[in-house]
């Protein structure tokens, strides 16, 4: 079993994309990684054991920066890499040294961490990518608001001329306007949904429940367009810790897709049960509609990505955006031409 730990050890440090060096307290090399021997060209079997001050060329201990954590406990941050290892051809990167400590707290050695340059860079860039997002989407959120609350007096007025074009040709005219206006009130809708935290409230909440009041919703308009709703519950799922109202909101966009996607005698099938090995409470809703290529699929969770006239792209992506904010999973497949199947993994609030 230890053996077996070791090999696991192993082939994680050389996976990592950064390069690793550890010495024991007296200073011998114990591990050198792939990554490492990549950008220095010295091979583990040839070092191992060996003094790093001998490999370094270091005359003296104070003058390595790894040898210097190692007997003194100071750590350090972005070195120059030719204070641990002066290396011929090393490739540009920075160093971070730490100690290495067993459970009691003793030190037992040191290692150094080579973070390659183009890496270190590419997370700073995301961090100011993120950091710029965050306030753009702040200013959005707020200037949108704003929007929506002169489009209200506009609809308003629209429907009082509205009354008072009826019966004539321009009447037309106003009923388009009106159907814009809706339009745009619902993609603005979606962009206030975005801007609000993931969810708010922390309750335990059934699943069942909220797949019920979501059938009732849609019932009538399945029984319109004679379609079929099949459910298919178990009695043993266990609550969930979430928002009733988000998860609901989920449920109902699945289902009006699938809607969307039916002919008359179509049949949409929904089961929910208890995924005992992932701990989850699992639902899966399939219909028998036209299904999707492999190019919608592909970008099916994209903003504003869409095949529908009136859609705003949107749907989708808020769906992902509050499934991962319940630390759930949603899973998609479909065949052209035979339907679509998806699955909501939540975990359960034991």
């Amino acid at each position: 079993m230890v053996e077996l730990e070791d090999i696991w050890f192993r082939l994680a440090i050389d996976h990592l994309h950064l390069g690793l060096l550890i010495i024991d307290r007296k200073g011998r090399i114990q591990i050198c990684n792939r990554a490492l021997s990549g950008m220095t060209g010295l091979k583990e079997n040839e070092i191992l054991d060996r003094s790093l001050a001998a490999v370094s060329g270091s005359r003296e201990h104070g003058h390595n920066k790894l040898l210097q954590t190692i007997n003194t406990g100071r750590e350090f941050q972005d070195l120059n890499p030719e204070t641990v290892l002066p290396v011929t051809g090393l490739f540009a990167c920075t160093v971070s040294t730490r100690v290495i400590r067993n459970r009691s707290g003793i030190p037992i050695g040191a290692m150094a961490v080579f973070i390659p340059a183009g890496r270190q860079q590419e997370l700073e860039n995301a961090v100011v990518k993120a950091e710029k997002l965050a306030i753009l989407g702040q200013m959005t959120a707020g200037m949108v608001h704003e929007i929506r609350n002169p489009l209200t007096s506009i609809s308003g007025f629209l429907q009082l001329l509205q009354e008072y074009l009826k019966g004539t040709p321009k009447e037309e005219y106003v009923t388009l306007m009106l159907a814009e206006l809706k339009h745009v009130n619902s993609l603005i809708a979606d962009f206030l949904q975005l801007s609000k935290p993931g969810y708010a409230k922390r309750a335990r909440c059934s699943i069942s429940k909220v797949i019920t009041d979501v059938v009732m919703l849609v019932e009538s308009e399945a029984f319109l367009r004679k379609l079929d709703i099949k459910l298919d519950m178990a009695t043993d799922i266990p609550a969930i810790l979430g928002d009733s109202d988000q998860l609901k909101q989920v449920f109902l966009n699945i289902f009006k897709n699938a809607l969307d996607a039916l002919s008359h005698g179509g049949v949409i099938l929904l089961q929910a049960l208890w995924n005992g090995p992932e701990k989850s409470v699992q639902v899966i809703i399939t219909d028998t509609g036209t299904g999707m290529d492999e190019q919608t699929m592909a970008n099916i969770f994209d903003p504003f990505f869409t095949t529908k006239e009136s859609g705003t792209g949107l749907g989708m992506f808020i769906i992902k955006k509050i499934i991962d904010n319940h630390n759930g999973r949603i899973e998609i497949q479909s065949t052209p031409g035979e339907g679509t199947t998806v699955t909501v993994l939540l975990p359960a609030g034991l």
